[in-house]
């Protein structure tokens, strides 16, 4: 059997996403050892998240002493700024086999922008160290596979399965500590920063307010855009209805609570939050962009709009509220269990397991 390393950017990803597929390595007989910035990791790599931070530059020399160490079999890749970094400190030859388990790139198809075309340059630039690659969305299998983004296959796969967490705190709880008994809940979940967008969804609700007076948002979540965010809605007079509630142990709790769920990300792979949603039972509102594509079929198990448009963000809103459009909970709870894990798991993991053997 073989010698695995597990890498990701931290050991948070590797517990929200990856412990039953390293769990289920073991049992089937492979040595599997993970890399990430934890204490828990078994190998504590303190990556800089600005992706060619020159701190970055010691991670890899600390990571090319752990390879010769070690000699692994294979390494499975998570998350873009491990993927680079390891694979920078891979050698050309006599390297284990690696596969990149893609949750998202950081680009679109036909890149773009300098920022995304400075992404796409890294995959090309590595290609020769990856030997397949696993991704999670249509338009990402099309980049992989038009970009030839590894040496053998690219597959795709429907994510690494979500579970909709049992309740933990009621709704009539959460009512009370928000003050948002009777009122028009808006909720997102997720980290707080740029590419998650909650800055359109503040600067949405004075024109929402407008129609729904008792409108209120709910952000579920840390990040490094908390403060910036809270000082836009101090700008805009609605601090009082915009509510951080920071991470939280079972996130559904507040789905489950929440009148509709709304996400106006601009880059995803296949995200859980709106799956969950889903599951949930909930209308989801969420831009048009890959990812949630792949998730929402529009108009029937939820509304796509076009990323960064207001005015149909506007609309959907407000005719949600009126009851012009909304998706039955049970259609949503029925697109959720195409992503479950209890539908998902073994057709991610079998996919896994042949690339290894390749």
């Amino acid at each position: 059997m073989s010698k695995i390393l597990y890498a990701a950017g931290t050991m948070e990803h590797i517990r929200s996403f990856h412990l039953p597929y390293i769990e289920q390595l073991r049992r089937d007989g492979h040595e599997v050892m993970t890399m990430a910035k934890g204490n828990d990791a078994d190998f504590n790599i303190g990556f800089v998240k600005k992706m060619l931070s020159p701190k970055n530059t010691s991670c890899r020399r600390k990571i090319r002493k752990i390879l010769k160490a070690e000699k692994f079999d294979a390494i499975i890749l998570n998350t873009t700024l491990a993927a680079f970094h390891i694979r920078l400190a891979l050698p050309r030859r006599k390297r284990p086999k690696v596969i990149n388990l893609v949750h998202g790139y950081m680009f679109f198809k036909g890149a773009k922008s300098t920022r995304e075309k400075i992404f796409l340059a890294c995959e090309k630039l590595l290609k020769g160290k990856t030997d397949h690659v696993i991704v999670m969305n249509s338009e990402d299998y099309q980049i992989a596979t038009e970009n030839k983004l590894c040496r053998g296959e690219v597959r795709v796969v429907r994510g690494m399965g979500a579970v909709v967490g049992k309740e933990q705190v009621p709704p009539e709880t959460i009512y009370h500590y928000t003050d948002s008994k009777g009122k028009f809940v808006i909720c997102f979940v997720g980290e707080l920063y740029r590419a998650k967008n909650q800055r359109m969804l503040i600067c949405a609700l004075p024109e929402i307010k407008l129609e729904i007076p008792n409108a209120v948002l709910w952000f579920v979540g840390e990040g490094i855009d908390r403060h910036e965010l809270i000082a836009l809605a101090d700008e805009l007079n609605i601090s009082d209805s915009v509510y951080f509630m920071g991470d939280r142990r079972n996130p559904c709790d507040y789905m489950r609570a929440c009148d509709l769920y709304v996400s106006a990300s601009e880059k995803e792979g296949l995200p859980f939050n709106v799956m969950e949603a889903l599951g949930c039972g909930k209308t989801v509102l969420a831009t048009d962009i890959k990812g949630h594509r792949d998730i929402i079929e529009d108009g029937v198990s939820g509304y796509l709009f076009p990323l960064g448009d207001m005015n149909s963000l506007l609309s959907l809103v407000k005719d949600f509220h009126s009851g012009k459009i909304g998706v039955d909970a049970e259609v949503a709870k029925e697109r959720f269990e195409l992503f479950s894990k209890e539908k998902v798991f073994c057709d991610t993991y079998g996919t896994v397991k042949e690339l290894l053997s390749k």
